[in-house]
Parts: structure tokens; sequence; C-alpha cells
């Protein structure tokens, strides 16, 4: 992204314009799509040249070659795949997200470029990876800050709910009344191993509609604790209960987990794995300090409930929250707990198809450590 302080352009240049990009001396340093909302001007979809004869063209390409790694790393091509199929900055499109379950594309547009080509999208996206439908739901924060009304509704198709496969579990997806695009893509690994690791009694914390959970049952824990606030979640999750046939081995308690927490302490409760997975804490810059002091009190009060030898994953979805920092937490929280523990390995970041590029640094969000209590 190029910011309009840093450029030169034309009068009356129209949003979504495909522009060639050169520097002060006149040497070319790539295309992009010309924003005319917000600090940002150039949306650069090619480096160094520029290849594309029209917006449409550049679309097309940069959703086909997304599609093509997605493929390679094998995600795509199973019809009940979920899996991220563009990361904005990370393929080259900036401001744009996409996510595919099975026969189901959302989209999630943050500048006035992608929703003036937004029926590109749409079309390229069911072209290319054979999905019948195409949501757009653009209802984040990021545009009401610079001025941008929000966007939603179906471009193409007629449902907004669909079945994924990870692993052995199945899950209910629904980008009507779901969180985010309508699914978390970027814990799936962790899913997995957490599946893979955790026995006995299983604490899913913030479990939405119980991805850590679910992966734990069909691996062979005994039983699992679900806490979840959000009634349209948990709605979700007895349904994915029932889809994986594991509801007889699951108890759901809908409440806050600051006073769930507080109860279990109180009533000496302790579980064999434990998935602490919260929203984002720090949110901007300015919430630093508070969410730190969020996230230790968390961890620390998750690992009191551990029992000897427990699987503890704890995650941060922060941006403003780096690795090394979020490593200090962790240790900070331990220490306050007056547990000892042994780190698996270190810090896990971003799954495969969420590519971070060096320029982007603001995409890689997601920091997940396991340990075990000793």
């Amino acid at each position: 992204m190029v910011y309009r302080k840093w450029v030169d352009a034309p009068r009356g240049l129209p949003p979504g314009s495909l522009v060639v990009i050169e520097d002060r001396r006149g040497e070319l340093l790539g295309c992009g799509l010309y924003d005319t909302v917000g600090p940002v001007a150039l949306r650069l979809l090619e480096l160094g040249s520029c290849s594309f004869s029209s917006a449409e063209e550049a679309v097309y390409a940069l959703i086909e070659a997304a599609y093509k790694v997605r493929q390679r790393i094998g995600y795509a091509g199973d019809p009940e795949a979920g899996y991220r199929l563009v990361h904005s900055d990370g393929d080259m499109m900036p401001g744009l997200i996409v996510d595919v379950y099975a026969d189901l594309a959302v989209y999630q547009s943050s500048s006035i470029v992608w929703d003036v080509h937004g029926e590109t999208v749409a079309r390229a996206l069911a072209e290319i990876t054979g999905v019948r439908h195409v949501y757009e739901k653009s209802l984040q924060r990021t545009r009401r800050d610079i001025g941008l009304p929000p966007r939603e509704g179906l471009r193409i198709g007629n449902k907004t709910r669909t079945i994924i496969r990870e692993g052995e579990a199945r899950f209910i997806v629904d980008a009507r009344i779901g969180q985010k695009t309508g699914f978390f893509l970027d814990q799936r690994l962790n899913r997995l191993d957490f599946g893979r690791l955790a026995e006995g009694t299983v604490l899913d914390l913030f479990s939405y509609t119980g991805g850590f959970g679910i992966q734990a049952l069909l691996n062979g824990a005994e039983r699992a604790v679900f806490v979840e606030e959000d009634e349209k979640a948990v709605k979700l999750l007895r349904s994915n209960l029932e889809l994986n046939r594991v509801a007889d081995r699951a108890e759901i308690v809908q409440s806050n987990v600051w006073s769930f927490l507080a109860s279990a302490t109180n009533k000496g409760e302790s579980y064999n794995a434990i998935s602490v997975d919260p929203p984002a804490f720090i949110p901007h810059p300015g919430a630093y300090r508070k969410g730190v002091q969020a996230y230790t009190r968390l961890y620390a009060l998750s690992a009191r409930i551990g029992s000897n030898d427990s699987l503890l994953a704890l995650s941060s979805c922060s941006t403003h929250l780096n690795r090394e920092d979020f490593m200090r937490v962790v240790a900070r929280a331990l220490a306050w707990s007056g547990r000892s523990y042994r780190p698996l390995g270190s810090v896990r970041g971003m799954p495969p198809d969420h590519p971070v590029r060096p320029s982007s640094p603001h995409l890689e969000y997601l920091k997940s450590i396991f340990i075990v209590l000793d």
C-alpha cells in the first residue's frame, strides 16, 4: 500500500482505476488500483512490472494464482474444504479477504477499490474455484474508520450456510450470522494438533462454534466443556456437536469466560487440556497496556485450573502484540499462576493459506503456543 501523501495522481481519476506507478525519476515501480477514500492512495497488485491490461484481468489473474497455491498445499479441491483464498497484501490484493467454505465463498472489502470491483471479484471466485454461492460481508470497523458504509449480501447464488470438513470433524458455517466471514480458518492447524494431543476432560474457552473441543472429542477425549457467551454461536455449537455425534460427551456453559474461571477456581475444578482463544484484547495501539494485563490475567487463571501434565493452548489474535511480547506475557502469566511448564516448541504463527510478506507485518496477527504444565 502507498499512502496518499506520497502520490501525485491526475485529477478526477476514478476509484479502482488500474494505474502504472513510477517514481520521481520515471522508473517503473509496478501497477495497482487507485483508492480515493482514506489515507491509502494505491493498492499495489504487481511489483517491478505491469503485465495487466485492465483491472478485470488483474482480478482474475491474482485470484487464479492464489487458488493454484492453495491447490498445491492441498487445501483446495475437496468439495468440503475450508480455506483462505485471498489474504490481502499476502496475495497482492491489499484490502481484500476471501474465505472459501465448500460451495460458498465469502469476501470482505476494506477499500472502495474492491467495492468498485466487487462484481468482478464475485464472478472470478465462482469461475475459478467452482463455488456456487458468493457472499459479501464487509462490516469491519476499518471501513467505518475511513468513511465507507457497511456492505453485506449475496452476490451470486442463494445460500449463506454450508458444511466444511477439518480432519475428521465437520463444521457448519453460516456467513450471515457467524463472526468475521463465518469461521476462524487461521486456527485450523492448532485445532487439529490440540485434538490429537488433548485427553481426559477438555475445556474450550471462548469456544465459538466448538472447533478445539470437538477435535478433542473426535480424537478420544472423555468429555469437553465449552464456554461461550454469544447466543448465535452457542446455537451453531449445539448443531456442530450433533453433526459430529459427540453431544453426549459435551457440556455447554453459556457464560462470560471471566465469570466461569472465577467459579471454576473457587470450586477447585481441574482440566486435562485447555484451549484459550480469546478475541483481540488490543484492537488498537492505545489499548496495548490494558490488553496485555487482560491476556496475562486470562492465561494465569486458565493455568491455575489445569491438572498436572495438562495441555494448555494459549492464543492471541492481536496484531499489536508481537511474538516477543506474547512470549513475555505467557511467561509472566505462568509465573503469576505459580505453575511451572514446558513449551512444546515455540510460538506458532499463521497457517500456509494466510501468507505474510515482509512488507505486511500487520497480517501476522495470530500467535499461539502449546505448553504442558508440570
